[in-house]
């Protein structure tokens, strides 16, 4: 290809440099173009831009005069205005032996730069080629024309962590749609739970009936489960859970059932074996009247009251966890305090039962990694959350168990910078509020600053996508779903105009009703 500038010399940062060219059209912010080390074509990213000569104002100074109608009256060409100063971020060139590699070296003034074509782009940027085994097909690079694939690792996504964050409104829940579209596809075939507060995800039920999902004897399934299939057992919670279903217990009301519940957590218990104990305890006067039965009542009140807390029935993990599978936990009828229970409780005991199977230990195991994504995740992974804990926990060892997480937020500064600090790949959408982004800036360490002004003027459907499943950062169009999206916005003024066109035909009616009535009589 031939070169479309030349370098004129390093720019602010030691990874830029600046070029001149003529070119006003191709040569976009966020276009990659590239330069020539050693035979090999080191890639980067156009970051900024301005004229180096521009009109004199007295050439702008009546709107009505057009500038060129000026240079021409005086016999100047219109093209020895169009220079421009070009600033570029060296990214790096991909090396068979070595993987993908920064140089370092800027180039010298003079070398010529060159638009880089597709293959170098996708051969320098991705880990995996689009329809590989492994891959997530997720979008396509942005400000190109022609379709480029962004395609990410689904080793690193899934084991590394992911976050995908964004505003109201950006499309999160579609982008996620796509990405468990990509998972059930037959070059993944992966096991997917996904806590669903919105009820945003049925819609992934029609993979089942396309015909690019399946291959072979493969065909993967989505599973609903509602509020009436959702149960946790009272003997599967921690201590620390059950204490939080329980309000305003006093000390003593607290340490008696602890006591209580160490001596009846080895096994099977239920609420009624509670209760039973405070009986006995509070019969033979080795406890206060007064606190037993404020404890008694408790349990009754809030243990028998709460539809997700169940003495026997719970969630088989094989029949919710399955390779080629994706689960839908549809979380839209429960309380927030059951919501964060349930989050922590399953994420627990999926956490349990994957270091059981790795180090062959006795009870519940799963035999094969697990991928979880939760929503609304500022909700179960800030400090002051209920999930907090086990979150933290997994984020920091379940990649060595085979525990993946993908966190989903319009609000990253609400999450623990600790926990958002653990998502190895971030996918990030259009964000305004200054504190969410200096949040990302804070725990994501891959993107820079100029990326991170990029983020507000992203418009829906974009994103910018870093970290460790791809080689450096890029900005995307998200792809288009093979399956409906659930998580659309209602048209109110529609729905207002159908409603009332409804009405007055129903009186309409009525009325037609009424006067064949009266002309009867």
């Amino acid at each position: 290809m031939s070169a479309i500038g030349l370098v004129k010399g390093p720019a602010d940062r030691q990874d830029e440099f600046r070029f001149i060219s003529p070119d006003n059209e191709k040569l976009k912010a966020g276009e990659f173009v590239y330069y020539e080390l050693n035979g090999k074509k080191v890639l980067c990213r156009i970051t900024g831009r301005k004229p180096v000569r521009q009109f004199p104002d007295v050439y702008l100074s009546n709107p009505d005069i057009e500038p060129e109608r000026i240079l021409k009256a005086i016999g100047i060409v219109r093209k020895d205005f169009d220079l421009y100063e070009i600033t570029a971020s060296i990214l790096g060139y991909h090396d068979e032996a070595m993987g993908f590699v920064n140089p370092r070296i800027p180039p010298k003034p003079g070398m010529k730069v060159r638009l880089a074509e597709k293959e170098i782009i996708e051969q320098a940027l991705m880990k995996k080629k689009k329809g590989e085994p492994g891959c997530i097909h997720a979008g396509y690079i942005l400000n190109r024309e022609e379709d480029i694939p962004v395609v990410l690792d689904t080793s690193l996504v899934v084991s590394e962590h992911l976050a995908i964050l964004a505003g109201t409104g950006s499309g999160k829940s579609y982008l996620a749609g796509v990405i468990v579209e990509e998972l059930l596809k037959s070059y993944n075939r992966a096991c997917v739970l996904v806590f669903d507060p919105h009820g945003e995800y049925h819609t992934l039920r029609e993979v089942e009936g396309i015909q690019e999902f399946t291959e072979g004897d493969y065909r993967p399934s989505v599973k609903i489960f509602s509020r009436n299939d959702i149960k946790l057992r009272l003997s599967e919670l921690e201590y620390d859970e059950l204490l939080n279903l329980l309000p305003n217990l006093s000390e003593k009301m607290e340490a008696t059932l602890n006591s209580i519940y160490r001596e009846l957590s080895e096994g099977h218990f239920t609420a009624a074996d509670i209760i039973e104990r405070l009986e006995e305890l509070r019969d033979s006067e080795s406890l206060a009247e007064s606190t037993a039965n404020g404890l008694i009542w408790r349990i009754r009140r809030y243990l028998r009251d709460m539809d997700l807390i169940d003495d026997y029935r719970h969630m088989d993990l094989k029949t919710l966890l399955k390779p080629g599978q994706a689960s839908i936990l549809q979380l839209t009828e429960l309380s927030d305090l059951e919501q964060e229970i349930l989050v922590s409780a399953m994420m627990k005991r999926i956490l349990k039962a994957r270091i059981n199977a790795e180090k062959g230990n006795q009870g519940e195991k799963i035999e094969y990694p697990v991928f979880t994504i939760i929503e609304e995740a500022h909700r179960f992974a800030s400090r002051d959350s209920r999930s907090y804990d086990v979150l933290r926990t997994i984020l920091s060892e379940g990649r060595k168990f085979g525990l993946g997480v993908c966190l989903i937020s319009q609000r990253p500064s609400k999450i623990d910078s600790d926990i958002l600090s653990q998502c190895m790949t971030q996918i990030i959408m259009r964000i305004v509020n200054p504190a969410d982004q200096e949040n990302i800036k804070k725990s994501v360490e891959s993107i820079g600053k100029e990326m991170i002004d990029e983020l507000p003027g992203l418009t829906k459907g974009q994103a910018l996508v870093a970290g460790v499943a791809v080689n450096t950062p890029i900005l995307m169009r998200v792809r288009k779903r093979l399956t409906s999206h659930g998580g659309m916005s209602k048209n109110a003024p529609a729905e207002w105009i159908r409603w009332t066109e409804k009405s007055e035909s129903k009186k309409i009616a009525v009325k037609k009703d009424m006067r064949l009535f009266w002309d009867e009589d």
